[in-house]
């Protein structure tokens, strides 16, 4: 029931192209255990003074952790609306029907807004007391979803709710191994780390990577032995992720309001990018939380079909940031120190809403897969807007910053899920207000024009004011 995990974990935390230089002898700061970690890789001892040189320890844990996390969350997606659809029908059939479409809305809004209301706590924790104990409960708090989804017999509609509430109070692992990547990533490295360009590691390799795997393999099972049998799978590969956090990794303003403040208390360039973050984070549900209802209901598809073409979506969205950002305009700055985030934002959100449109829209599957692609590529927009998101914010707060980014993702996932499943299930009834199936899409498009409305604007202030600062600039000096 995360799916919209899918498009946000892609994103990349922070980019070296709109990050400052460090000054000479500089090292960046880490949280306490990176410090003690780098000072180990660096030939010290525990305890002692940490070396003049900055020796980042290793990241290959946090994405393998982050890998294993999406492997399950692959598993479940494809699976979890069929086994709402076995307890809700009174038939126990996997037909999608009005009432198991809205509930698995609700049960989500339930999951969204438990994690709007954790993860930034959870992710501001992990800049105190590290990112290894909060890594482990995310991972535990997922087995114990899935196990409890798993168990759920006909008719036990509170104890998919009870998961949901287990999960929402545990989800924060995408966060802070984006924040472990970034803290430990020298500013050299830090784009092509967390996968902005082409070098990038953390989404391809944990995001992409997973869901390759993760689709096919669970759309087979799903249909073979039923949609219990890969969440009980997901929730083993949990327990395996956990026990590899607690015995091998050596990973070297807490509350939802206030996480909100850091991303729309400050004025200017943040305040507009946090917005239309917020648009996007919204409009992405209207395919990532009905995806397969409405497959289902539109074109019949079953586990076997879906799964395939979610495979399709995850390998658009691990390639596509790689490919396209570094290739969306010249290097000369023109409204930021790199202008290659701007036309990734621009560009990306006016594909990504001709995508959507489209999809609700198209009539046939066929139509319907080209607009899936188009959706894939306006995707880059989010990273892109998380990169300047995080360089633009004030140095010291970056895992702070991803979890606020976090908690609005949830929170318009909760508004989302409620929304969606709504609109899918008048729009699909026997009598809709309208012959339009697809119209949460077009609800969806709609939010993506008011974040290009309000990324434009900001980028076009933020130019202007950097064109004032610059005129003034030479006579404020001769003034003093």
């Amino acid at each position: 029931m995360r799916l919209p995990l899918l498009v946000v974990a892609c994103a990349a935390a922070a980019s070296s192209e709109l990050a400052p230089a460090p000054a000479p002898g500089h090292r960046p700061a880490l949280p306490r255990q990176c410090k003690a970690d780098q000072l180990v890789a660096a030939g010290g001892k525990r305890g002692g003074a940490v070396p003049a040189v900055w020796a980042p320890p290793s990241y290959g844990w946090a994405i393998l952790s982050n890998w294993l996390y999406f492997l399950s969350l692959g598993l479940n997606a494809v699976n979890v609306q069929y086994l709402v659809r076995l307890i809700v029908n009174a038939d126990g059939s996997t037909a999608p029907s009005p009432a198991a479409i809205a509930l698995s809305g609700r049960v989500e809004t339930v999951d969204k807004l438990l994690t709007f209301l954790g993860v930034g706590l959870l992710s501001a924790l992990s800049d105190v007391r590290g990112r290894k104990p909060l890594m482990a409960w995310s991972a535990l708090g997922f087995a114990a979803t899935n196990l409890l989804q798993a168990s759920a017999g006909a008719g036990s509609i509170g104890r998919l709710y009870l998961a949901d509430l287990i999960d929402g109070c545990s989800s924060c692992m995408t966060p802070i191994c984006q924040a472990y990547v970034a803290d430990c990533s020298p500013a050299s490295r830090r784009a092509q780390n967390l996968g902005v360009s082409r070098a990038g590691v953390f989404q391809g390799l944990s995001v992409g990577g997973a869901f390759l795997l993760a689709f096919p393999i669970g759309g087979v099972l799903g249909a073979k032995l039923g949609p219990r049998a890969p969440l009980r799978i997901a929730a083993a590969l949990q327990v395996v992720n956990a026990a590899l956090i607690a015995l091998l990794v050596d990973l070297r303003e807490a509350n939802p309001i206030g996480a909100l403040r850091r991303l729309f208390g400050r004025a200017g360039l943040l305040r507009s990018a946090a917005l239309a973050y917020g648009f996007v984070s919204l409009a992405r549900n209207a395919l990532d939380a009905q995806f397969v209802n409405y497959a289902s209901v539109r074109f019949g598809w079953s586990q076997q079909q879906t799964g395939p073409i979610m495979v399709v979506v995850g390998l658009m969205l691990a390639v596509a940031p790689r490919l396209l950002v570094p290739r969306l305009g010249p290097r000369r700055a023109v409204l930021l120190p790199r202008p290659r985030l701007q036309r990734a934002v621009l560009y990306g959100l006016a594909v990504f809403a001709a995508g959507l449109g489209g999809a609700g829209a198209s009539p046939s599957p066929t139509g319907f897969l080209a607009s899936i692609v188009v959706v894939s590529v306006g995707c880059v927009c989010i990273p892109a807007l998380q990169a300047l998101l995080t360089n633009i914010a004030p140095p010291g707060e970056r895992g702070a910053l991803l979890g606020a980014l976090g908690a609005l993702t949830e929170l318009t996932g909760a508004i989302g899920s409620t929304l969606y499943a709504a609109v899918l299930a008048a729009f699909t009834a026997e009598a809709p207000p309208l012959p339009l199936p697809g119209m949460h899409f077009f609800v969806g498009a709609a939010m993506l024009v008011a974040a290009w409305a309000l990324a434009a604007r900001g980028f076009a202030t933020h130019a202007a004011e950097a064109r004032a600062a610059a005129a003034a600039g030479p006579a404020g000096a001769a003034d003093e």
